[in-house]
């Protein structure tokens, strides 16, 4: 949590973090970025703060969103990344508008809505009205991503091309895959609603391993990383939407049994320990590896974030496993927070990223951030479409 302080990893003007703290003993190095998934993890956290008694953070709350609202759009949709320019958000020259990170700061936005919406509090009330107008106005963009010949939802659009990005958003086991089930729900009353259907026709595969004599069947995320089958579970509660949760225990336990034997966290996409970064996974549960023989950047570096999202599947373990990685890197842990990677040398990353940071602490407050945003869907009348939609949730 020390990372969310102001001065450390948030910008005391912007009011949003850093993207990344270069940390070296206590001094920090702030790099002046952001993208909207970790702008909507602050948001989570924050709302967690108030509803533990921290008064201020609502006032803080409302501040964000006055920085979101002010920030230039491509339809109402965010850019990636953007540049913290005085107290302000700055698209960079690339113009990239991608549809992931919209769609996780929409259910980020949800869970702070979801939280406040009975509240009488002027500054409660204040967040709502700002959440709706911020998630109405970016209707266009989501029409205007769907493409009706693949039935898919392109992955972003390139302001700078005025063009979409050139793939798509076509598989389940991705940590994009709330862009077509939000461009469905939000749409879905308009006169060009993007259908269930782009959620639906995402493929999702899976493969069988032995470990232990135990014979799994684990879900595939592409390159074999933690966080792209994970963090949509933040916001959603995937143990009751998703028709066999055991691919997800699978794929969970295989990470466990790898960490373990390489003595790392979880592996997923991270900082490497020369402070560059790489999509690490684990091979044998890689889409990329097992069905394509692709190379990946494989398994022989760890993110702490990636082990604390294994909470959400089995509690007692993840925090066991935090606790061994503490005993066998004891500098893993910083005045601000854990280093982003350890590799199977001890060889560590001197990188805090925000993304990693948001995602390790929310871990342990999913349960309430998944409440929270299926209060907002229920209201909406959304949740039916939700549930409907997962039942896909199944391997090609």
């Amino acid at each position: 949590m020390d990372f969310f302080l102001d001065g450390v990893g948030v910008d005391e003007q912007a009011k949003v973090p850093f993207d990344t703290l270069l940390v070296t003993g206590s001094d920090i190095d702030p790099q002046y970025y952001v993208n909207t998934t970790e702008i909507g993890l602050y948001l989570n956290i924050l709302t967690e703060a108030y509803l533990n008694g921290h008064q201020a953070a609502l006032v803080r709350i409302n501040q964000t969103l006055d920085v979101l609202f002010g920030a230039p759009t491509w339809n109402g949709l965010f850019y990636w990344p953007y540049d913290i320019v005085e107290g302000q958000l700055k698209p960079q020259e690339e113009g990239i508008v991608p549809a992931v990170d919209n769609a996780n700061l929409a259910f980020a936005l949800t869970a702070v809505s979801g939280a406040f919406f009975d509240s009488a509090d002027a500054l409660a009330v204040s967040a709502v009205k700002k959440i709706d107008d911020i998630l109405q106005r970016q209707i266009p963009g989501w029409q205007q991503l769907y493409e009706p010949n693949r039935d898919l939802l392109y992955a972003g659009w390139s302001s700078k091309d005025s063009a979409p990005l050139g793939y798509y958003i076509d598989r389940k086991a991705n940590e994009s895959r709330l862009a077509p089930l939000w461009a469905h729900l939000i749409t879905k009353g308009t006169t060009s609603p993007v259908p269930k259907s782009a959620f639906e026709n995402m493929e999702l595969y899976t493969s069988t391993c032995v470990l232990k004599g135990q014979k799994l069947r684990p879900m595939l995320t592409w390159d074999g990383a933690y966080f792209q089958g994970m963090l949509p579970a933040i916001w959603l509660n995937e143990r009751c939407l998703i028709p066999d949760y055991s691919i997800i225990e699978d794929m969970t336990k295989v990470q466990q049994a790898h960490s373990e034997h390489c003595k790392i966290p979880f592996v997923s996409s991270a900082a490497t320990t020369d402070d560059s970064y790489a999509a690490f996974g684990v091979p044998a549960i890689s889409e990329a590896a097992v069905r394509f023989e692709l190379q990946i950047a494989g398994g022989n570096t760890g993110t702490p974030h990636a082990t604390a999202l294994s909470f959400m599947v089995n509690p007692p373990d993840a925090i066991a496993h935090l606790q061994s990685i503490k005993q066998l890197h004891p500098d893993i842990e910083s005045p601000y927070g854990w280093f982003d990677a350890v590799d199977t040398k001890g060889n560590m990353s001197s990188k805090l990223i925000s993304l990693d940071q948001g995602m390790f602490v929310c871990s342990f407050l999913a349960t309430s951030i998944n409440q929270q945003v299926k209060m907002y869907l229920e209201q909406k009348g959304f949740y039916p479409d939700v549930v409907d939609m997962y039942k896909s949730f199944t391997p090609s």
